[in-house]
């Protein structure tokens, strides 16, 4: 199959390619053993030609430090790659299997359709959000097209998986039986508190005009996956809403919820130098509080996530064998994408209910 990545300027569509190149090479980098088609081409798309080749540059200092690719020459990785300026033009050339849109989000709901209505393309991933909360109608008006068109589109909201990753683990190795399961846990809350403070690497280069719905968009859907689903779809009340920096950079924002009768609070923004995501379950008058970072796998060498637990008996502390990202990814290569339009427009109607406070 062929795949093609949509604005790979990003560090996520960099990734991809990298990703997407391991997968070629080393199959067995497909840690947990996906059923996917083989990969033969690989082409990316960015804005000109000097940042085209950017990416292959930089692609290239990431293979020289990789052990698996040391003794491989280099036009033998690259043989298989191929860069454009223009996307469309990538499209036709390269008639990929599946496209990934990591263009700006301003992009997303133009190129979505015209990817349904002027090209062949089958299979489609797009980065989070779909597109901006005035863009919901519209989106929704893809889902009778893309059904029409036979067209998967999915959402990398990487979180989506991340519970289900952790379902059976037990919360003290120790003692498994006593203390349950992770997805146990999860059942019948009594409250949730979730911290997503991150370095918006995105949102810095905008230096100034980032509100709200910039925080939002940007975090907005990772949240709602965090939201466990036995909690999500109850009904909302936004009970008071705290903003934390000026009219220029808005750095924080709290929201105090209620789901029914559970208590909610969320609190998103962006630090230079602080990055956190906490999650704190409530459940039956204890606390389990739990840290997700990132980190090296040390089984593979690869980047993934590691989730520690405080809790009121134990610590807890799991990896996971490969990242969240990645698994995204390779699901969308093998046509079973983690979050479906559909799911992708219920987080930014979940976003634009917070919104409109």
């Amino acid at each position: 199959m062929n795949v093609s990545i949509v604005g790979a300027g990003s560090a996520y569509g960099i990734f991809l390619v990298k990703w997407a190149l391991q997968l070629k090479h080393h199959p067995e980098t497909n840690r947990e053993n996906i059923p996917i088609p083989v990969i033969e081409n690989i082409s990316y798309s960015n804005t000109s030609e000097r940042n085209r080749d950017l990416v292959l540059e930089v692609l290239v200092n990431d293979l020289a430090h990789m052990p698996s690719f040391a003794k491989t020459p280099e036009e033998t990785i690259l043989k298989s790659v191929r860069g454009y300026t223009n996307w469309r033009e990538m499209i036709l050339k390269e008639s990929p299997e599946l496209v990934v849109i990591c263009s700006p989000i301003s992009t997303h709901l133009s190129y979505l359709r015209e990817l349904l209505t002027d090209f062949k393309v089958k299979n489609i991933l797009c980065e989070p959000p779909l597109g901006h909360l005035h863009e919901v109608e519209s989106l929704q008006n893809l889902i009778p097209l893309a059904k029409e068109k036979q067209v998967k589109i999915g959402v990398n909201q990487q979180y989506r998986i991340l519970y289900e990753r952790l379902q059976k683990v037990p919360l003290n190795p120790n003692s498994p039986q006593k203390s349950g399961s992770f997805g146990e846990m999860l059942t019948h809350l009594s409250g949730l508190k979730i911290t997503f403070i991150t370095h918006g690497t995105r949102i810095w280069r905008k230096l100034q005009g980032v509100g709200e719905q910039e925080i939002l968009e940007d975090l907005g859907p990772h949240i709602y996956e965090l939201i466990p689903e036995s909690i999500r779809n109850k009904k909302l009340t936004v009970k008071e809403v705290k903003k934390e920096g000026d009219n220029l950079f808005l750095n924080f924002v709290e929201y105090e919820l209620l789901l029914d009768q559970i208590p909610v609070r969320i609190t998103l923004g962006y630090h230079r130098k602080l990055k956190s995501l906490k999650l704190i379950f409530s459940k039956e008058k204890k606390d389990y509080e739990f840290n997700i970072s990132g980190t090296t796998n040390p089984q593979t060498g690869e980047y993934t996530r590691w989730i520690e637990g405080k809790n009121y008996a134990y610590f807890f502390k799991h990896l996971l064998n490969t990242d969240l990202v990645k698994t995204s990814f390779i699901s969308s290569l093998a046509g079973s994408p983690i979050v479906s339009l559909e799911e992708g427009i219920k987080s930014l109607q979940f976003i634009q209910a917070l919104r409109s406070h």
